[in-house]
Order: C-alpha cells, then structure tokens, then sequence
C-alpha cells in the first residue's frame, strides 16, 4: 500500500485499556483507509464510533 502522506491518528480518550485502544483503532480501519485515500496531510481523531478530521 503506498500512502505519500503521514495521517496523524489520535485517541481522544488517554485512560483507555490497551484493548479498548486496539478495538478503537481495528474497527473504523476501512474509515481510516478512505482518509489516507482522499489526500493530503491530515490529523484525526479517533472516537468510540468514528474518526473525525481535525486538522486542517
């Protein structure tokens, strides 16, 4: 997979299990995909039930 650009991924919530961190990274993987996809350099966050846009 070639992604030119480094896409930033936040947890928005720092008391988090590691599972709960992994299961909040591996579940929106597809939604995380389509962002790398639309270009250019970004930052977003990831929530319990999304991924949100950040910056810019």
């Amino acid at each position: 997979m070639d992604r030119p650009w480094a896409r930033p991924v936040l947890g928005d919530n720092q008391q988090l299990r590691s599972i709960e961190m992994v299961e909040r990274l591996d579940a929106p993987r597809s939604a995380m995909y389509r962002a790398v996809d639309k270009g250019g350099p970004a930052a977003y966050a990831v929530r319990r039930d999304r991924i949100e846009r950040t910056w810019p």
